[in-house]
This record gives structure tokens, sequence and C-alpha cells, in this order.
């Protein structure tokens, strides 16, 4: 970065090839997210064939997908910063202020670890209640306590990766955040099969690995952004807080961090919900259409996410025709995608079903294949969803994302499936009765799409972020 504008970051403010630029700097995270979906598979896959009753294994994996929703909100606050991380740096970077780059980079890096320690403290203190909350009895309350204690203590290594992915991101540096986030994943997969498998830990032996997996490679990081040579070079003194960055920081980070928690807040109320009302089998059969999903969703989420950084750079550089072009590029390409996957998933739906779960409990084998059928039915209308996130955030207007989120899960889903249920309750309509599920899911996305097309309308592509050299900072007491 001292030496000028990345390769990176040139292509994004001039290449002629937007498409195909994206399609570039996405790659990488595409393996990366497509491995991370695989590795939050490798604990069901290991876990669905430990050594157990049917109904014991049944539990584990309940359990498992009950910290999987509860960490996505936990996290919330992560990706928020994240969020914020990737539409100030990007900005940064296009408005050709690198000092600021760096200069934020390292306030980020700060926000990061405390977060991700204050988080690892709420949970261990808070575990029993939030399990027992969650609708978790009997053996699957034990291994999920057991397998939430553990696994909280990952959150400052997870929150400080986000960080630095966004940052790295920012400039067009996707290979060395994927690079490190494979070897991790990989290192866990390994330690997954050789600690559940071999040595018989069960369902903590998976949440250790995991552990292990997500902080082994910090060091890493840290050592690239303090003494990176090509992109942003923190200085030590840059980590200091200081007040008025943090209220800079403040309006890009909370909008998108509320979005997050409020999303996966309902689809945790949802988990508990299908548990509580249809049990253990129909809960897991509902987690494994998910996993298809989000393996499916890589792509898209890859292309939005670079389109994103594509968007903030071109609107610090002023320049927001290109930026309008790059999220009409990206809906393209992202919708084309999703079409091809989905036909194909749809026929091989089986097969996944099998892999993931085993052979041994038909009843779980059918139930999945006909959520999954379903879910994927709309899968491109989530894609065109998440091209409006990427538009949302990249220009530094995540309120809009929030109020898109809101809707879609608090507006609609959520209000349709209570609906359902008592139509459920009193009526023969459904059969079988947990396909309100689908039902509610199906439409809500794609009646989500009418209100993000109408905030889409509303979104500024000006620059955000405060380029004045003249503010005088405080350095906050800590």
């Amino acid at each position: 970065m001292a030496n000028g504008m990345s390769k990176n970051t040139y292509k994004m403010l001039n290449g002629k090839n937007i498409w195909l630029t994206l399609l570039i700097l996405s790659l990488p995270i595409l393996i990366n997210n497509l491995i991370k979906s695989f590795n939050g598979m490798v604990d069901i896959y290991f876990v669905s064939r430990m050594d157990a009753s049917e109904a014991t294994i049944n539990s584990a994996i309940a359990a498992l997908n009950l910290h999987e929703s509860f960490n996505n909100v936990i996290l919330a606050v992560g990706v928020g910063l994240s969020i914020a991380a990737m539409a100030i740096i990007s900005q940064y970077i296009g408005a050709k202020r690198e000092d600021k780059a760096r200069f934020y980079s390292g306030q980020f890096v700060f926000l990061a670890v405390v977060v991700g320690l204050v988080l690892t403290a709420f949970i261990l203190s808070l575990s029993w209640a939030f399990v027992g909350w969650l609708g978790a009895q009997g053996e699957t309350y034990e291994f999920a306590l057991e397998y939430f204690n553990i696994r909280a203590l990952e959150l400052p290594f997870v929150v400080f990766f986000l960080v630095y992915q966004s940052i790295r991101q920012a400039q067009g540096s996707t290979i060395m955040p994927t690079v490190y986030n494979m070897a991790g994943i990989l290192l866990n997969i390994v330690l997954t099969w050789y600690f559940v498998a071999e040595l018989n830990m069960g369902v903590a032996g998976s949440a250790w690995a995991t552990l292990i997996g997500n902080a082994i490679f910090t060091p890493l990081m840290l050592f690239d952004l303090f003494r990176s040579k090509k992109y942003v070079r923190i200085d030590p003194k840059a980590i200091i807080p200081k007040t008025q960055t943090l209220k800079d920081i403040w309006p890009f980070a909370y909008p998108a961090a509320i979005a997050q928690a409020i999303t996966f807040f309902g689809f945790l109320l949802i988990n508990g919900f299908i548990m509580w009302q249809f049990g253990d089998v129909i809960a897991a059969s509902f987690a494994t259409g998910n996993k298809l999903s989000q393996l499916l969703m890589n792509p898209i989420y890859a292309i939005t996410t670079i389109s994103a950084v594509f968007i903030g750079a071109n609107i610090g550089h002023r320049q927001p025709e290109r930026a309008e072009k790059v999220y009409r590029q990206s809906g393209t390409l992202t919708f084309t995608l999703t079409v091809v996957a989905i036909t194909i998933a749809i026929i091989l739906r089986t097969e996944f079903v099998t892999f993931l779960v085993g052979e041994e409990s038909q009843e779980l084998i059918e139930i999945s294949k006909e959520y999954t059928f379903w879910l994927l039915m709309t899968q491109p209308f989530m894609s065109i969803f998440q091209n409006y996130m990427a538009i949302f955030n990249g220009s530094g207007q995540s309120k809009l994302g929030l109020r898109a989120q809101s809707f879609r899960l608090w507006a609609l889903r959520i209000p349709m499936l209570l609906i359902l249920f008592i139509l459920m309750k009193s009526t023969n309509w459904f059969n079988p009765n947990y396909s309100i599920i689908w039902i509610a899911m199906n439409i809500s996305n794609i009646v989500a799409l009418f209100h993000a097309h109408n905030l889409k309308k509303h979104v500024s592509l000006d620059i955000k972020v405060n380029l004045n050299d003249e503010q005088q900072i405080e350095v906050v007491a800590v």
C-alpha cells in the first residue's frame, strides 16, 4: 500500500470488464465459503456416525444446530463491525486516503478484540440459561451446554478474523484471508475426525477442533496487518481508541449489527419453535435443508461481498455511475448462477441429504428431501435480495439493509408462521402439518423483494466517510 494503489484497487476503479473482475476477486471468497460450509457439516457428519443410539445421535445433532443458530446472533456485532470496516475503508481507498484507511483499520482491530472478549464472557456466564431457553432438554441440553461453553472461547479470534478479512477485502485483497481461513478449516476437519472418530470425544471433540482451527492462525494475520508491504499496514499507535473515530464508525456499524442480530434471532426463535412443536427429527431435517441452501448461496455471498467493496470504492472515487453499474452486473451474475445451481441441487438433493445425515433414519432423510425442494425453489429470489444488501452496505447505508431484513423476517415470516400454526391447530388444511414452515418461508422471501426494491430508490451514492483532516481526536481512557 505504501507504494501506491494496488492492482486490484485499480481494476475496481477503472477496469473495463466489471463482471469478470467481480468473478476473479470473488473466487477466493467462494472457495473459502464453500470449504467453510463443508466445515459446518463436518461436525454433523462425524457426530451422526458416533457409536451411540439413534436417539442420542439425534440429540447431538439438534444441540449442534442450536449452537449454529445462537452463534449467528452472537456474532452479529462482529459482522456489523466487518460491514462497517468494508464500507469505511473501501471509500477511503477509493478517495486515495490511505492514511485514513490505515488509521481506521487500527481502530477496527481494537474494537474486534474488545467485542470478542465481551461476547466470550457473556456466553460463559449465561450459557446454561440460553440452552434451556432454546428448548433443549435431556441429552440435547447436556450436549448443547458443553458445546456452547467450548465454542465461546473462540469468539475473540473469530471477530478479529471478520474485521481482518474486511480490511483486506476493502482493497481487493481476497487471497490472504482465504488462505488463512482455509488452513484453519482444513485443520478443523482433520481434528474433528481425530477427536470424534478416533478418540471418541463426541460433541466436545468437535467443539475443541473448531476452536483450534479458528484460533491458530491469528498471529499470522496480525503479522500481515502490521508488516504488509503491499496493502494497508497498521501503525501500533492506530490501535489506541479515539472518541471521534469511534463516533464515526458507529453509524456504519450499528444498523448492520442490529440487522444481523434480529435476523438470526428470528431464525433462532423459529428453530426453537420447530423443536418445541415438531421434535428433534423435524428440527434436524430443517437444519439439513438449510445446510444445502447455505452451500448454494456461497457464490452469491462471495460475489455480493466484492460487489459491496466495488461500490464503496467507486463512491469514494466519486464515480456513482460506475457504482450503479457494478450493482446491476452483480445482480445479473448472481441470479444466473443461482438458477443453474439450484437445478443441479434439486436433482442431487437425495445424495446430499444421505451423505450428510447417514442412512439410519429414513424419516429424517425423507423430510429433509421434501423441505430442501421447497427451500431451493425460492433461492433465486434470495440472490436478488442479497444484491440489494450489497448496495445498501457498500454505499454506507446499512440502515436500509436493517429495514429490509427486519421486514422480511419480523413483518412477514414470523407472523405468517404463527398464523399458519393457529390455522393448523384448528383445521386440516396442512398435510403434513410441518409444511407450514416452508410455506411461510417461501412467501416471505418473495414478498420481501418488493420492499427491498422500494428501499433501493432511497440509496444515495455519495461519499459517507469523513475526509476532514482538521478534526480534533481525543484519546479514550481505557
